[in-house]
């Protein structure tokens, strides 16, 4: 519960305690992917 009150989905978090947890790990795994993809394409380009 200590990561909820960071969470901004305070209200979401308290029906779901794991979602604020996935939702840190969703935004890491996007910004890596889209890093990745811009490397890719950059270097194929």
């Amino acid at each position: 519960m200590r990561g909820c009150k960071l969470c901004r989905y305070s209200t979401v978090c308290n029906d779901l305690p794991g979602v604020c947890i996935l939702l840190i790990y969703a935004t890491i795994a996007v910004v890596v992917l889209a890093v990745g993809f811009l490397f890719i394409t950059q270097e194929l380009l």
